[in-house]
């Protein structure tokens, strides 16, 4: 369980609201990740805005979207552990709990086939 100076601690790193992001660049102007903490999980969101060509090959369009949002997140988790190494002075244990995504369709014509949405990834982390 974490110390609540850990918990501070880990509160400054993912702050990216106030004073800039400790965390790189992580947020720009088509993707984001942003972190909750509820108790000793941690909660992070990668959100997205995505073209999708048409119905026929979503899946595999999705599978695409699905990668680089697993390959961010552990970068993301990886930069989390460094920079509180950095400001702690110990190490952060990170277990991966849960991960799920949605596909939520923002505009779509009957006159073209592209339609614009935003992929959303959901991953649960314990931290000790």
């Amino acid at each position: 369980m974490l110390s609540s100076s850990e918990i501070n601690v880990l509160g400054q790193c993912l702050n990216d609201d106030w004073g800039g992001s400790k965390m790189g660049d992580f947020r720009t102007a088509v993707m984001s990740i942003k972190s909750s903490l509820s108790g000793d999980i941690l909660t992070c969101t990668y959100t997205t805005v995505v073209n999708l060509a048409s119905e026929r090959n979503l899946r595999d369009q999705v599978k695409v979207f699905e990668d680089e949002s697993v390959k961010l997140l552990k970068d993301y988790i990886k930069e989390l552990k460094r920079k509180f190494k950095d400001y702690s002075g110990r190490s952060l244990k990170v277990k991966d709990l849960s991960t799920r995504d949605s596909v939520e369709l923002i505009t779509m014509s009957p006159f073209t086939p592209r339609k614009t949405a935003y992929y959303r990834r959901f991953s649960d982390f314990s931290l000790e």
